[in-house]
């Protein structure tokens, strides 16, 4: 493993690091000395402990965010899965729907034409009953 020199609060150690984590290492170097930095107005009213500290609350209050906003992430996420999965629940029903619809159309289809049938045959049949009709009133008027 590699070793990389940093300061960090002003002091200077010596770390090793795994070839793909230098970037992180040099990142995170930088945050605790910005905020180093940041506490500067009390270097040298109190000791370098109290200051390490207040960095060290301001850090694990971060993180404290952090974890709230991955919470609500990952309830964000859960929630788009089940909606998801109910998307596609109403999908499939929906195309179930539309297939038993176009399955009933087209039996109202075929029964629409079995009754036009049937209505022809009945026109048919009564136009037959009426030349028979007037056959037999013909006949008896004679």
């Amino acid at each position: 493993m590699p070793d990389l020199e940093v300061n960090i609060f002003n002091q200077k150690l010596k770390l090793s690091y795994q070839e793909n984590e230098k970037q992180r290492l040099l990142k995170a170097v930088e945050i605790l000395n910005n905020n180093w930095n940041k506490f500067s107005h009390l270097h040298g009213k109190v000791s370098d402990l109290k200051i390490a500290t207040l960095i060290s609350l301001e850090l694990q209050d971060s993180i404290g965010d952090i974890q709230v906003l991955t919470d609500k992430l990952n309830k964000k996420e859960t929630d788009n899965e089940f909606l998801k999965k109910e998307i596609e629940l109403t999908k499939k029903e929906s195309e179930e729907s539309i297939h038993t619809i176009k399955k009933i159309k087209s039996e109202l289809n075929n029964k629409t034409d079995e009754l036009s049938k049937l209505e022809y045959v009945l026109e048919e049949f009564h136009s037959e009953l009426m030349h028979i009709k007037n056959n037999i009133l013909k006949k008896n008027h004679e």
